[in-house]
């Protein structure tokens, strides 16, 4: 038989719960899975029907080594990670569900990829409908994608790098000479209840705990290629003026956004930014040369 026809027609089992009750229990080979196949597929269904045991033993360790990886991902977004474990939930059922609803599809070392479709699986379950869960699962659902997409392609310059990249006196004695844009390795998040205890904490909360309902915007980045994810607290202001930075703004620009904000509070707000290293500054000759980031409160 053709070695590659075999292996798509094994995928093909592996991906469909009627297929594999076909095989293992050799019956219901009329199933709608079977229409359009080849009688040359049909044939090799029949050859893995003819070893039930082992085809069920195989199948079941594709799929166990599904669960495992969804888990596995979670490690990543130990948030998420920890609603789940805390929720009363069987965490291994969850997943092989989890696991049913991709169609028993195999992502590899994708971890991210999986950790963002788990999440998205995770807030559609009614034990995490709650607001402060949903929040939870929203951030890191964000996290999951900036890594995606930091993975597809890499920054300018790293935020380690950029930071105190320009000269605050210069800034302040010509403020438009000098635009900023927002890093693409950045990400601002809002919530709706205060998360500073479980982000400082991920791998120990409580996810039953009471937190106080209060706007917060989090700032999530990764300050280098070889960095964990890194977490700060933004004020509402700063959070937008990262957010208008996605096109390239000068102080000014900032200032008429914000309807007039003074020139001290809006380099105040472009300073907090550039020392995490989250905003790049773009002259209109040259971009400056990277510095060493220095991480500041803000």
């Amino acid at each position: 038989m053709n070695a590659e026809l075999v292996w798509n027609t094994w995928r093909r089992i592996l991906r469909s719960d009627t297929l594999v009750h076909s095989v293992v229990h050799r019956e219901n080979f009329t199933a709608p899975e079977l229409k359009g196949l080849a009688l040359e597929e049909i044939a090799i269904l029949n050859d893995y029907a003819s070893t039930p045991i082992a085809t069920d033993t195989n199948i079941g360790m594709y799929r166990r080594g599904l669960v495992r990886n969804a888990l596995a991902a979670l490690s990543l977004v130990p948030l998420s990670r920890g609603l789940l474990y805390g929720s009363g939930l069987d965490p291994e059922a969850v997943a092989a569900e989890f696991a049913q609803s991709t169609g028993y599809r195999d992502d590899g070392p994708y971890f991210w990829k999986i950790a963002g479709e788990f999440i998205a699986y995770l807030s559609k379950l009614p034990e995490f409908g709650e607001r402060l869960l949903q929040d939870v699962l929203e951030l890191d659902a964000a996290a999951a994608a900036l890594a995606r997409r930091l993975g597809e392609s890499v920054p300018e310059v790293w935020p380690e790098r950029a930071a105190s990249t320009y000269s605050q006196a210069c800034l302040r004695i010509a403020p438009d000479s000098i635009h900023f844009v927002a890093s693409r390795a950045a990400v601002v998040v809002p919530s709706s209840y205060d998360l500073t205890k479980w982000i400082e904490n991920p791998d120990d909360f409580d996810s039953h705990e009471h937190l106080e309902r209060s706007k917060h915007y989090w700032l999530i980045y990764f300050s280098g290629a070889d960095a964990a994810l890194s977490y700060a607290e933004l004020s509402k202001r700063c959070g937008r003026a990262f957010n208008l930075m996605s096109t390239p703004q000068s102080a000014s620009d900032l200032s008429l956004a914000f309807k007039g904000l003074g020139q001290n509070e809006v380099l105040d707000l472009i300073g907090s930014l550039s020392e995490l290293g989250v905003i790049i500054p773009k002259s209109r000759r040259s971009i400056s040369r990277p510095a060493v980031a220095r991480q500041v409160s803000t």
